[in-house]
């Protein structure tokens, strides 16, 4: 009798591929052989593949190479038959971002003793803004500036002429649609937003002056809707 174990688990995205998660992931195959075999398989943003056969050398290649990451597979080989146990975890950012991790196992026990180490691992290095990666804040400010223009409005029972009104309900519709449908944009977010943040030599760079543009906007969001709200306030207190 034999057993055999497939399984596939995705996760919700949102974590930081650093080196400290890859040396984490490394121990952890070791921990359970020390016949395991890495290789660490990168996709850029100029269209090429890298493929390494350890951590530091994949750092020291990106620390002179500024190719944004938009992917990555970290394949472990415990054996060097074809089907020797095996794990591949995969963090896509691209047009379908993805975290995903797949087994193939002869041992049941050892299976979920990886799974576990492996989740344990991973929910060290989530990103604190994950839910607004998966968001679609564009859609959602615009959604959010037309109910307060109709709410404000109304309040306020001013009336726009018919022609008015259509423009704003097709500004809504068109940006809407156009934020969906051209890719342009979805780049953009996931540049501002990335489901996943890939802190690997010259990308740590490009993370940092994203985060800092990030943070601009999202305190200028913020920070404009609190004194819309205030100044709405006082101007009906003292009008």
């Amino acid at each position: 009798m034999k057993e055999e174990i497939f399984q596939i688990h995705r996760y919700s995205v949102g974590y930081k591929i650093d080196k400290q998660l890859l040396l984490s992931l490394k121990d952890i195959f070791e921990q359970y052989s020390e016949k395991s075999v890495l290789e660490i398989r990168v996709g850029c943003n100029n269209n090429a593949s890298y493929v390494f056969d350890n951590v530091d050398e994949c750092f020291e290649f990106f620390d002179k190479k500024p190719y944004r990451i938009i992917k990555m597979e970290i394949s472990v080989m415990f054996g060097t038959e074809y089907d020797s146990n095996q794990i591949k975890l995969s963090f896509d950012n691209g047009d379908r971002p993805l975290t995903e991790l797949r087994f193939q196992f002869d041992n049941g026990d050892d299976y979920l003793l990886l799974k576990n180490k492996i989740e344990l691992c991973l929910n060290n290095f989530k990103l604190s803004y994950r839910i607004l990666s998966r968001l679609p804040i564009m859609p959602m400010l615009l959604t959010i500036v037309f109910i307060c223009i109709c709410v404000y409005t109304g309040i306020k029972n001013i009336i726009f002429p018919r022609t008015i009104q259509w423009m704003i309900i097709g500004i809504w519709i068109v940006g809407n649609f156009n934020i969906v449908v051209f890719p342009v944009f979805t780049r953009i977010k996931r540049n501002l937003f990335p489901c996943i943040e890939f802190k690997i030599g010259q990308n740590a760079l490009i993370e940092e002056k994203n985060a800092s543009k990030r943070n601009f906007i999202v305190g200028t969001v913020v920070i404009g809707t609190v004194l819309g709200i205030v100044g709405n306030y006082i101007s009906d207190f003292i009008f």
